[in-house]
């Protein structure tokens, strides 16, 4: 999951303070405490973590790429494939930053955030990994951060056309009780790898810091790429 802002596509990370970036996608996939610096040359693999990525990117992938059911079934797949993977509430909130004390102080606020922010980061990663549907997602490795809870999986994704060249894609995942869950997600975008969720919270923030911190106004305009994205992709399907 180049930038989206109000259904035209920006190819530039860094956008201006009243854009929406893109390079945030993800979402939609990714969470709090994240700050992700380089682990130490000596950590160990983790297999469990690996296994995890490699069995939940795939089914994600698939089922974009699966022409057998309806467009409508496709996007309600992935959607529930997506709210497993990835830790939806933990990434609502990091990307709010310094605003998200908000979310502590008012419940019925924190419930229409995580929504709309739910909505947007998997139609915004949806949109991004469509060229990949339907293709494979290979290992290729991974990092212990923290033995046991913290671990970045590097991973490749081989384009559908022949030729094409594979998209790197890193995932980073914390383990709470028995479970993993993906709370960012690194893409090389123009020669850069880029921390989606750090991206976003960046973009966000001077959002908010420009409207007063007012988290409603940001959901206004979220819900707007939402729907332009939704529109995209159905004329695709």
């Amino acid at each position: 999951m180049c930038a989206h802002v109000h259904g035209s596509t920006v190819r530039r990370l860094h956008v201006p303070a009243r854009s929406i970036s893109r390079a945030a996608f993800l979402a939609g996939l990714v969470g709090v405490g994240l700050v992700a610096g380089a682990p130490a040359a000596y950590a160990a693999r983790n297999a469990d973590a690996e296994r995890y990525v490699q069995e939940n990117a795939s089914s994600a992938l698939r089922t974009l790429g699966d022409r057998s059911i309806s467009a409508s079934q496709r996007r309600q797949t992935f959607d529930r494939l997506m709210q497993q993977f990835a830790d939806m509430p933990r990434i609502a909130n990091f990307v709010l930053g310094r605003y998200s004390g908000q979310l502590r102080a008012d419940a019925a606020l924190r419930t229409e955030w995580t929504r709309a922010f739910q909505e947007y980061s998997i139609a915004v990663y949806e949109d991004r990994l469509d060229r990949f549907s339907g293709s494979a997602i290979r290992v290729t490795g991974s990092t212990e951060r923290v033995a046991g809870r913290d671990v970045i999986v590097d991973t490749e994704i081989q384009p559908r056309t022949a030729g094409g060249r594979p998209m790197t894609v890193q995932w980073r995942l914390l383990r709470s009780g028995n479970a993993w869950k993906v709370v960012d997600v690194s893409l090389l975008m123009d020669g850069n790898q880029i921390w989606l969720a750090q991206q976003q919270q960046r973009d966000f923030l001077a959002q908010l810091d420009a409207n007063n911190g007012n988290i409603r106004a940001l959901m206004t305009e979220i819900r707007t790429v939402t729907a332009s994205m939704r529109q995209r992709i159905m004329a695709r399907s």
